[in-house]
């Protein structure tokens, strides 16, 4: 993967992730029946930390010395989505009466979410000159 991204890449890349769990906070706010957090707060602070933690992960990474860098970057990810999203979870529903019961529930799905949204993030920052480190 390349480390040196076009700005066009990036902003393609962050755009479907800041839509995408945007739309996760809204699927919260809605199974919760809140009409806060924000969505798209919720969306832009897990895109900013994927994307800071992602990019640190990655650059980390390559340093090692992995063939495959590839193969081991997704699964690694796994404890690192889980921590990016309990944290997030955690800022903005700690007070929701039901969290505590359902925080890692929400976790895990967002982990799954996070890979879903991967497809098109990557596409796009590929598709698009450039390349980007993925969150």
């Amino acid at each position: 993967m390349p480390l040196g991204p076009s700005a066009v890449g990036v902003v393609a890349f962050s755009t479907i992730k800041l839509l995408g769990y945007s739309a996760a906070g809204l699927y919260l706010n809605r199974k919760e029946g809140l009409s806060t957090p924000n969505p798209f707060a919720f969306g832009a602070a897990r895109a900013v930390l994927g994307i800071a933690v992602g990019t640190a992960y990655g650059f980390g990474l390559s340093r090692l010395d992995i063939t495959n860098t590839e193969f081991a970057f997704y699964p690694g990810l796994i404890p690192i989505r889980l921590l990016e999203w309990l944290l997030v979870l955690w800022l903005f529903y700690r007070e929701t009466p039901a969290y505590h019961d359902r925080k890692f529930g929400y976790a895990v799905r967002g982990i799954g979410w996070s890979y879903l949204l991967d497809v098109p993030a990557i596409v796009a920052a590929f598709v698009i000159p450039g390349g980007f480190w993925i969150c």
